[in-house]
């Protein structure tokens, strides 16, 4: 019976963000190889200079490249397309730099745990605005993701405090669920992909580059970092799996998910970073010529992973679409112009 209340291509669109998931997954291994070829290669710079230059190569390399890929379709740009690729953008990127910053104060265990409140976040906005109580199927998937990563992030709840790290890791998160609303918005439904992933690439880059720009202590930095030629290989991993296909993704098949399980879903991510984290990171420093280790297969991913596998499974099978509101809106039965190329 549920079958029937999901909006269309439904499976396909789940399929596109667990995909999107695993790429982001790959992001982890690739961004720490890179910081730490740039800490090498450029001393003196800071640990915000090199993430700022690497977000900027990143998202502008990307930019570029949709605008290439979109430059006839350009001309029909609109302001909806434009205002969506904005907020993705601007709410995305700040949300990365904040997160990155709280990692400076926090340990990666607590980033990873507080990182993925916003599964709680998007049902909870859900609910006050539409006055009404998640599913039962909602909560138990619900827990069982926030177990998940309680037990896959390790989390030592002894030294845990709410100091600036935690405090700026929560704040980010709550620019990522603005960023999964917006993609939820109806309103927003019928833009194309291309035109929103390029405005959305290009401002996440200018936001890259003002924190680039603020924490250079050096131009010189920038002449070091282009003589960098082993840096090539992982920003075309981040560049093309990470960002193109990861994000068009996202963009393209979150419409046709509700808010509150593409948030789950989004949970994946944790699970496949985990995973590449266990064979990837001596490949990349065999690569690029630094040291970065892989992690050890733990009782904790199986475990903790398994528990997020199980939950979204839980949810795909007994979670139905609910009845349209605040936004959470099944995607039409008619396909828009263009549905099929953008």
């Amino acid at each position: 019976m549920h079958q029937k209340l999901r909006p269309p291509h439904h499976v396909q669109a789940t399929i596109g963000l667990a995909l999107a998931c695993l790429f982001w997954g790959l992001s982890f291994p690739a961004s720490k190889a890179l910081t730490l070829l740039y800490l090498k290669e450029i001393p003196g710079e800071s640990s915000w200079f090199v993430v700022g230059l690497q977000g900027t190569l990143r998202f502008g390399i990307a930019g570029i490249l949709m605008v290439i890929l979109s430059w006839r379709a350009l001309s029909s740009l609109t302001m909806r397309e434009s205002t969506q690729g904005l907020l993705l953008g601007l709410f995305g990127g700040v949300g990365m730099v904040f997160q990155v910053d709280g990692l400076a104060y926090t340990p990666a265990s607590t980033s990873a745990f507080l990182t993925q409140t916003y599964c709680i976040l998007v049902p909870l906005y859900h609910a006050v605005v539409a006055r009404r109580f998640p599913r039962p199927v909602q909560i138990v998937a619900t827990a069982g993701v926030i177990a998940g990563i309680v037990i896959l992030s390790k989390i030592d709840w002894t030294q845990f405090r709410m100091g600036r790290g935690e405090f700026e890791t929560l704040l980010s998160t709550m620019f990522f669920t603005v960023q999964i609303l917006v993609l939820d918005a109806p309103q927003f439904f019928r833009n194309r992909t291309k035109m929103v992933s390029t405005v959305m690439f290009i401002s996440t880059a200018l936001v890259f580059a003002v924190v680039s720009i603020l924490s250079n202590h050096s131009f010189d930095s920038y002449k070091r970092a282009a003589g960098i030629g082993q840096q090539f290989y992982l920003i075309a991993i981040l560049v093309t799996f990470c960002t193109l296909l990861a994000f068009n993704l996202m963009n393209r098949c979150q419409k046709y998910i509700p808010a509150s399980e593409a948030a789950l879903i989004y949970t994946l991510e944790p699970v496949s970073t985990s995973l590449f984290a266990i064979f990837l990171p001596i490949c990349l420093s065999v690569l690029v010529g630094v040291e970065y280790d892989n992690e050890r297969l733990s009782m904790s991913l199986l475990i903790g992973g398994g528990l997020i596998l199980f939950a979204n499974l839980v949810m795909q099978i007994w979670g139905h679409t609910p009845v349209p509101h605040a936004g959470e809106t099944p995607a039409p039965t008619t396909a828009h112009p263009g549905d099929v190329s953008n």
